[in-house]
């Protein structure tokens, strides 16, 4: 099943991106959805038109989509509902799709069978290594191995969690990480960063540290609360700002006053001035017990900030212990503390590092992520053996740095 449509030149490839859900917390988008976003208008350029569609209620992230004139549908028969097969070969059939990208669980194994019966083309794409993997998707993965044309991994630690425990088979992995958008995460306006400490009500002689994050236990916000007393210790004049928001953020608050920093803690739920937030940080922390592709991480790095970080999954791949940021183990209050410090009390050094970080993220656009993943799409649709099981990508190279 295929379908072409020609302007001009240009051959356009019909894309059906599934999605278990667009929201994380139901309150905000997720950064599958601002991945989406980022990605759709720019695919049009390369002649790839984009559908989404979430097995979920509308929600914050097809909203945020939607608003960005990208179509959005859904379907609310819940993850383990046998009627998503027959919802998502309505759309690939009403689609005219090439390919069904398969975001999450239940998008993978309902997109499979799918695909695999519309003798389409699917990608897998994984964006985390997880902590739990539940059994049932263990068992379906594992059924359904034979059954994926190919997947992408957004870094080398990615891959081997889908080799490892998701029983992709590794000729079909793709490693291609995410980018960022240099001119939103540039220099940051002076004005706007005064005007946010002002709103804030940081005192002028204060140095500010933050995260910027989702509150569930994988993001080690906790880890960064309990390193607050230590860094006050050395440094009083601090103060702490949280951007984010997520079910754990009543506990947190609550750890914030069992540790009397609540005076100098400032929560700031969710935010769309991120970049200006960057951009007013003395030092960024990113506390992560798990990461796939550190879309933070290369944020942070892009907007010239000063980091500390775990050296966990993907965060090694992108950033170079002393070089643009400082690494630390995670679930390490201490050592958070003590390298946030260093970097308080050595301005240089997080000037040097700050500009090391510039450098290094300008190698992650966007755009590049973009021509790699319609590379990937023009290829799998250039094959026709979809049908007899064989693999559509086996003449690709696999895996390859995460580079954006």
């Amino acid at each position: 099943m295929r379908s072409e449509r020609d302007l001009g030149a240009i051959r356009v490839i019909k894309v059906v991106h599934v999605n278990d859900k667009l929201s994380m917390d139901g309150l905000n988008p997720s950064s599958v959805a601002h991945l989406l976003g980022d990605w759709i208008p720019l695919l049009r350029q390369h002649g790839v038109a984009c559908t989404v569609c979430t097995l979920r209620d509308p929600d914050p992230g097809a909203r945020y989509l939607v608003d960005r004139n990208i179509d959005v549908r859904r379907f609310d028969f819940g993850r383990f509902s046998p009627r998503n097969l027959s919802a998502i070969a309505g759309l690939l059939r009403e689609q005219g799709a090439d390919i069904a990208h398969l975001h999450g669980f239940a998008s993978a194994n309902f997109g499979r069978i799918v695909a695999r019966r519309l003798g389409i083309a699917n990608v897998v794409h994984e964006h985390a290594t997880l902590l739990n993997v539940p059994a049932y998707q263990r068992l379906a993965d594992r059924l359904l191995r034979r059954w994926t044309d190919a997947a992408i991994a957004v870094s080398d630690s990615v891959r081997e969690f889908m080799i490892h425990v998701r029983s992709v088979p590794p000729e079909r992995i793709h490693v291609i990480g995410n980018g960022v958008d240099a001119n939103r995460f540039g220099a940051c306006d002076e004005a706007a960063v005064a005007a946010l400490r002002q709103e804030l009500g940081v005192p002028d002689d204060h140095r500010l540290i933050g995260v910027v994050t989702r509150f569930r236990a994988e993001k080690g916000t906790e880890h960064f609360l309990r390193s607050a007393p230590q860094i006050l210790g050395h440094c009083p004049s601090v103060t702490f700002l949280i951007a984010g928001n997520g079910p754990l953020r009543e506990p947190l608050r609550a750890l914030s006053e069992d540790l009397e920093i609540t005076r100098c803690t400032r929560f700031l739920g969710f935010r769309s001035d991120v970049p200006t937030l960057l951009g007013a940080l003395d030092v960024l922390v990113i506390p992560s017990l798990t990461e796939g592709f550190p879309l933070s991480l290369l944020e942070g790095m892009a907007a010239g900030c000063a980091i500390v970080a775990t050296a966990v999954g993907g965060m090694p791949e992108v950033a170079r212990d002393g070089e643009d940021v400082l690494f630390v183990p995670p679930e390490a209050p201490g050592a958070i503390a003590r390298r946030t410090v260093e970097l308080l009390e050595h301005p240089d050094l997080a000037a040097r590092m700050a500009g090391e970080a510039v450098k290094t993220a300008a190698g992650y656009s966007v755009a590049n992520t973009v021509r790699r993943l319609a590379d990937l799409y023009a290829h799998l649709t250039s094959k026709t053996d979809i049908r007899e099981g064989a693999s559509p990508t086996a003449q690709l190279v696999p895996g390859g740095q995460a580079s954006g």
